[in-house]
């Protein structure tokens, strides 16, 4: 628990930035401590809840590059934040504006399905607290991977948006490829297996990423993969996947025996929630994407605005 004093801080310090229009700097002189440290409670502060940033918008205005995108795509959101940046500034911003864009649609009684990856995290880090929402559930939507140096996050991004919004994280203990269909099927027969998967079924709302495609890929790089096998993926055309499915640029499934012994949402029933977030940006996700967009895998974007229209270039 946050002790009296530091909150107390947090309070004093947001009040003399929001309200008083005291520069970081002129805080910092007042309170005697370093502007570093000031930049680090303001910010501590809006994710604390301590403050809410509200814009009131009754013109649902959209940049012309959302817009474009939006009727492009037939999506119900765009979301294209600034990519002047270094990449970690952009999974910043990426990740915020995602956190922003599920708290203004969050429920009662909601079913969240999410994915794993670097910027779901930093979304899900970025959640604001909610003590109004009850029964929320947050679901796994495809198995995890292991054998990798770089953390994948996919048990703690559910926990992360359940301690937010006080929900129940249900994780899918499980890898996301197996070695032949019969395998999948014995671990699907367990009963709290089964129990966890059909929760991600019946999620209202789904938020993935589309990750590229290639010999550096995540199923590449944790051995789920060889490299024969991503030969041959590349001939068929694969661009990426969406909840580890492999897909083309068309947003068709590339390979249905690999996507037989793939533990995750099938894309056809991914298809049928009611909010499909799809959080991805760069170069290297682009035509991954395009075809999950063309798939009509997600019905919200959340990107960056030179991803955005260099997606406006591919149609």
């Amino acid at each position: 628990m946050e002790s009296n004093e530091k909150g107390s801080l947090l309070v004093n310090i947001a009040r003399l930035y929001y309200e008083h229009n005291y520069s970081q700097q002129m805080i910092a002189d007042k309170l005697q401590i370093s502007r570093t440290y000031v930049s680090k409670l303001i910010s501590e502060a809006l994710k604390k809840g301590v403050v809410e940033i509200k814009i009131n918008d009754p013109y649902k205005s959209e940049t012309q590059v959302e817009q474009d995108i939006r009727a492009e795509f037939k999506l119900l959101k765009v979301i294209a934040v600034p990519s002047n940046d270094t990449e970690t500034d952009v999974i910043n911003r990426v990740g915020k504006a995602t956190a922003r864009y599920l708290n203004s649609i969050i429920k009662n009684d909601d079913t969240i399905g999410v994915a794993w990856g670097n910027t779901l995290y930093n979304f899900s880090q970025n959640i604001i607290r909610r003590d109004d929402l009850k029964n929320i559930t947050i679901v796994q939507l495809c198995g995890g991977i292991s054998n990798i140096e770089k953390n994948i996050f996919a048990s703690e991004i559910p926990k992360n948006i359940a301690d937010a919004y006080k929900g129940t994280p249900l994780i899918l203990p499980l890898p996301t490829l197996v070695d032949n269909i019969k395998v999948k099927d014995a671990m699907l027969k367990d009963k709290n297996i089964s129990s966890i998967l059909e929760f991600a079924n019946k999620a209202n709302i789904a938020i993935f990423t589309m990750g590229p495609f290639g010999y550096d890929g995540a199923l590449s790089r944790a051995g789920y993969i060889n490299r024969e096998e991503v030969d041959e993926l590349i001939q068929k055309g694969a661009v990426g996947d969406v909840c580890t499915r492999i897909i083309n640029i068309n947003g068709d499934i590339c390979n249905e025996s690999l996507n037989k012994r793939t533990i995750a949402i099938k894309l056809d029933d991914l298809k049928k929630k009611e909010i499909r977030i799809g959080v991805a940006f760069g170069q290297n996700r682009l035509k991954c994407i395009y075809g999950a967009l063309r798939g009509g895998y997600a019905n919200v974007l959340v990107t960056d605005e030179e991803t955005a229209i260099e997606l406006l270039k591919l149609k």
